[in-house]
């Protein structure tokens, strides 16, 4: 018996990455073996990183027990703020790009944190719904509803460089999502305050009996989901050399569905990085392998909802699976 709940602990665990190789598995079958050539390989790499980046961010919000439905608009209102800055100062800088950005979206991050704390609006859906329309909305105004563009290779550099040979080169943006990956997974699961951010996720109001101060967790995970979708951001600029206000309409659908898809729970206090980057990743498959079969992109986001309710889905059971081997645990414990 024992020997089965093992294996039923590590398909679990496993559950996201097995599904994206049997993915995999279907889409080069179905493509004669195109999908798993060096070329549509380092496509899926170059896909990947801004629903990646803005997933991970997205992450810490969710595990909280939280949502951030401002997260597309986040990356609009930090690209056009910065693309603003380096048009009227008549330079067009990395240096500039990347901290103006930044600081952005931290500070976009931080009102939608202090709206739940301070202003102690009554769900994080509610008040990041709110933020979603004006950061947009600030987007337009500020760049006139028009893209703007022109920036130089120092500029773009992070969305457009790759290294490697000529047959097999990695982009960098790709490169640089992993080290942030492996970062945050260090911060989580190796700090006080990663673990802080799991405890208030697994119940709130214990972790401020237990002498947590939960605004300001709160407040630093929606900022870091500011700065991640900043990040996104920068990557999206390099890809596209535009800054363009209606930038990433869907992302923040794309990143609640890398972080359900890759095992992380709505109910907060249940997730990984290394999940949700899998989640990202099969985001990026299910396009990339739908382009190669012609399936249009009205089908995609087909495809791509009926996978995000299952995964919810799957979670629903896993967390009913759960509470019910507690309830016999507790009532073995009771009669011992």
């Amino acid at each position: 018996m024992s020997s089965v709940n093992t294996l039923k602990r590590i398909i679990g665990k496993l559950g996201p990455l097995l599904a994206l190789v049997l993915l995999i598995i279907i889409l080069t079958i179905a493509t004669d073996g195109k999908f798993i050539s060096a070329s549509n390989i380092i496509n899926i790499f170059r896909q990947t990183p801004i629903i990646a980046l803005m997933g991970v961010g997205m992450l810490c919000v969710i595990l909280l027990g939280g949502i951030d439905l401002s997260a597309g608009s986040m990356l609009a209102i930090s690209i056009c703020v910065s693309g603003c800055v380096l048009k009227n100062l008549g330079i067009s800088s990395m240096f500039v790009l990347l901290p103006v950005c930044i600081l952005t979206g931290i500070a976009a991050g931080t009102v939608n944190g202090l709206l739940l704390t301070k202003l102690h609006l009554p769900h994080p859906f509610i008040a990041t719904l709110g933020t979603k329309n004006i950061y947009r909305g600030l987007a337009l105004l500020i760049t006139g509803a028009a893209a703007i563009s022109g920036f130089s290779a120092g500029v773009t550099w992070i969305g457009t460089a790759r290294v490697g040979s000529p047959q097999f080169n990695i982009p960098v943006s790709f490169i640089m999502t992993i080290l942030l990956y492996a970062i945050t997974h260090i911060f989580l699961t190796r700090t006080g305050l990663g673990r802080k951010i799991y405890s208030f996720g697994g119940n709130k109001e214990a972790a401020r009996l237990a002498g947590i101060n939960t605004d300001r967790v709160q407040i630093f995970c929606y900022a870091a989901s500011g700065f991640f979708c900043a990040m996104a951001g920068i990557v999206y600029v390099g890809r596209l050399n535009s800054a363009v206000p209606l930038a990433s309409l869907e992302g923040d659908l794309d990143a609640i569905a890398a972080c359900i898809i890759g095992g992380a729970s709505f109910l907060g206090g249940k997730g990984n990085v290394w999940g949700t980057l899998i989640g990202a990743i099969m985001i990026a498959v299910i396009r990339n392998g739908c382009d190669l079969m012609g399936v249009s992109s009205d089908l995609q986001q087909i495809v791509i909802g009926a996978v995000i309710v299952l995964a919810v889905f799957v979670d629903v059971l896993r967390s009913k699976a759960e509470a019910k081997a507690k309830r016999l645990a507790i009532g073995k414990t009771q009669d011992a």
